[in-house]
């Protein structure tokens, strides 16, 4: 018997895909696992889990799951409860179409928040820049004055793939967006090994049809792994409080303390710093649209 350390790639119902070393395992996981670190609130094998696989020969058992550095969680979109898209993230790549399927600032919000919740890097990903930016210029500059990176990038012309290959390297990264963004063909223009199936337009809803159906940890050629996964429509933010949620807002965050009420939801009480500013230009509507709305949900769980 031999216990080795390996991570998991993928999951296929009761079985496991673990990567150890050079090796690719299908596995089975113990009932009750040995959490190290504590059980965590949504104690499931995902991708990016560090495991321990005990060997009996070619089989093998996942019999321990190390300490997570960090998850990406969301609510899962039909229970109360959280719905984990990855784990040990160095870095998530938000990507989003220039003009179809219409990017929704809202929903990118969401996703900035839980990378924040999680320690994840964040890095705002425009994709199809061919189509034109027009669409995503009229807000795309409120993000990058907020210190966020951003990215301009058309993985049917090859612009500006060299930027996303070199922050690729030695890092594991999340290729999360809307379905329709383009999220398999930027994978596949990065590394065309990878060979994902890439998906189409509805040409009746301008919707993204899902080419991904589960999420995978794959290896880079040249160091690192990406997490493809599958397109989300909607994104709910798990278990965040007041403080947590203004902490994820930068423009928000340093003017709550001007409010009058140090419990201010910045929706109608008065002497709000928060809704002065956007009366004045200085934080944009829809910026606090998206606050309100997450909040309301958060005190509603």
């Amino acid at each position: 018997m031999e216990i080795v350390d390996g991570t998991v790639i993928a999951m296929h119902g009761p079985l496991v895909r673990v990567q150890v070393g050079d090796d690719t395992l299908v596995v089975a996981a113990r009932r009750r696992l040995n959490w190290e670190g504590g059980t965590p609130s949504a104690a499931r094998l995902v991708v990016g889990d560090g495991v321990a696989v005990e060997m009996q020969g070619e089989d093998g058992v996942i019999v321990a799951v190390h300490a997570r550095r960090n998850s990406l969680l969301r609510k899962a979109p039909t229970k109360n409860r959280a719905q984990i898209l990855a784990a040990n993230v160095d870095q998530a790549l938000l990507v989003f179409a220039a003009l179809e399927p219409e990017p929704k600032p809202g929903l990118l919000d969401r996703f900035l928040v839980a990378c924040h919740l999680a320690g994840i890097e964040a890095v705002i990903t425009i994709n199809k820049i061919d189509q034109g930016l027009e669409k995503v210029n009229r807000w795309l500059p409120v993000y990058e004055e907020l210190g966020y990176r951003v990215l301009r990038v058309s993985a049917r012309t090859g612009w500006g793939l060299g930027v996303v290959k070199r922050l690729l390297v030695d890092r594991t990264t999340l290729f999360c967006g809307p379905s329709g963004a383009g999220k398999s063909s930027l994978l596949n223009a990065v590394y065309p090994g990878f060979r994902l199936k890439v998906g189409s337009l509805s040409e009746s809803t301008g919707k993204g049809r899902h080419t991904t159906s589960m999420a995978e940890l794959m290896p880079l050629p040249y160091g690192g792994f990406v997490v493809d996964t599958p397109g989300l429509k909607e994104f709910g933010v798990w278990e965040i409080s007041t403080e947590e949620l203004e902490a994820a807002f930068p423009e928000i965050t340093g003017r709550a303390e001007e409010c009058r009420f140090p419990n201010c939801t910045h929706q109608h009480e008065p002497e709000c710093a928060i809704r002065e500013a956007v009366e004045s230009g200085e934080i944009t509507g829809g910026r606090l649209k998206s606050f309100q709305k997450i909040l309301e949900e958060a005190l509603e769980s």
